[in-house]
């Protein structure tokens, strides 16, 4: 599973916009957000669906851009 997160200078944090399950449809999701708004950077994380021992999934970030 891939998920993008969207990131504003205004934003406190990046947002989640949308999970995938391949990942070409997660790059064209993100490069279509940054190609909206010049001020938007974007991550694109996988994950496998483990935890730590705190309960957070574990991720691995895939692009950013």
């Amino acid at each position: 599973m891939y998920q993008v997160y969207i990131d504003k200078p205004s934003y406190f944090e990046p947002d989640m916009a949308g999970e995938f399950k391949d990942l070409k449809d997660a790059e064209k999701f993100a490069e279509q957000q940054k190609a909206e708004d010049s001020e938007v950077s974007y991550t694109i994380e996988e994950t496998n669906g483990c935890v730590n021992s705190y309960g957070e999934q574990i991720t691995t970030v895939i692009k950013r851009g």
